[in-house]
C-alpha cells in the first residue's frame, strides 16, 4: 500500500463526489454519544478526523427520528442540536482533506420500549424478530413491534427526507440509506417479517415500496448524485430475518428499479 501507483490509492468518482482514492471507511458503531440529547461530540469529532485519509468516510447509523432509536448511545439527525454537533465532525473531516457521507438507519422492530419512552418499536408486521435489544439497563428480549400505519409509513418516509436536509445543514457530502442487517428497511423486505396484505406487503413490488419512496425522498430533500444505499439480501440465523423463497425476487426486482434512480453508489 505504500506504492504511490496501487489503483486503491487512484481517485474515483462517486456519483456527484471525487474521492482522493479508492478507500471507503465502512460504518462502524463505537457507542460514544454519551448524552440524552443524541448529540455527537468533541471525542467523535476527532475519531472520524483521524480517518479523514480515506476516500469516503460512512459514519455510524445515525437514528432519523425519536422513534428509530434503537440502542444506547448512538447519535441521531433529526434535530438541530445534532446536526450543530455533526457539523463539528464534518468541519474537522473536510479541514483534514476528508469526504463523509451519513449513515441514516431506524432500527424498526430490533428496539425495545425501554429505549422509546415505553412506546413499542415499529415494524411492517406484529412480529418479533427475535433479537436482543441494548437497553440502558442491558440486553433485554424484544418484544413484537406495533404494525405500522399507513400515516407510520408516511411520517417515516418524511422523517427521512427531513434527516437529509439536515445532513446537508451540518456538512455532509452526502446520505447512506441503511437498509441491512435487523433494521427497519429488511423487514419490509422479507416475507416472514412483512405480513401485510395493502400497498406495503403480499408482493414483490408492495414489499420494496417503502424502500423506494424513502430513496426517492431522500434524493428530493438532495440530490441523486449524493445519495447511497446498503442493502443485504440474507440473514440466515439472525433471529427471524431468514431469506424465503421470494427473497431473491424481491431483492432482484428493488435492484433494477434502484438502478434507475442515478444513486451515488448501491452496496450489496
Amino acid at each position: 500500500m505504500s506504492n504511490p501507483t496501487h489503483p486503491l490509492l487512484e481517485p474515483i468518482r462517486i456519483g456527484d463526489i471525487n474521492l482522493p482514492n479508492r478507500i471507503i471507511m465502512a460504518s462502524m458503531t463505537r457507542a460514544r454519544t454519551d448524552n440524552p440529547g443524541f448529540v455527537p461530540n468533541a471525542l467523535q469529532a476527532e475519531y472520524y478526523a483521524q480517518r479523514a485519509s480515506a476516500g469516503l468516510i460512512l459514519t455510524e447509523g445515525t437514528w432519523p427520528s425519536r422513534e428509530g432509536v434503537g440502542f444506547i448511545n448512538v447519535p441521531g439527525l433529526y434535530t438541530r442540536e445534532q446536526a450543530d454537533g455533526w457539523r463539528r465532525i464534518t468541519d474537522a473531516v473536510h479541514e483534514a482533506g476528508g469526504r463523509i457521507f451519513v449513515q441514516l438507519g431506524h432500527l424498526g422492530s430490533s428496539s425495545h420500549p425501554d429505549l422509546l419512552d415505553g412506546a413499542l418499536p415499529l415494524a411492517p408486521s406484529a412480529v418479533n424478530p427475535g433479537l436482543k435489544a441494548f437497553t440502558p439497563t442491558g440486553f433485554k428480549d424484544t418484544v413484537a413491534p406495533k404494525p405500522m400505519e399507513l400515516g407510520d409509513i408516511a411520517r417515516t418516509v418524511d422523517d427521512y427526507a427531513k434527516a437529509a436536509h439536515l445532513a446537508q445543514v451540518a456538512g455532509f457530502d452526502g446520505v447512506e440509506l441503511h437498509g441491512i442487517n435487523t433494521y427497519l428497511i429488511p423487514t419490509f423486505l422479507y416475507e416472514n417479517l412483512n405480513r401485510r396484505t395493502d400497498d406495503y406487503g403480499g408482493s414483490v413490488e408492495n414489499r420494496a415500496r417503502i424502500v423506494l419512496e424513502l430513496v426517492d425522498a431522500l434524493v428530493a430533500s438532495w440530490a441523486p448524485g449524493r445519495v447511497g444505499i446498503k442493502l443485504s439480501p440474507g440473514l440466515t440465523g439472525v433471529g427471524q430475518f431468514n431469506a424465503g423463497t421470494e427473497t431473491l425476487p424481491t431483492f432482484e426486482y428493488l435492484i433494477g428499479q434502484l438502478s434507475t434512480r442515478h444513486l451515488a453508489y448501491l452496496q450489496l
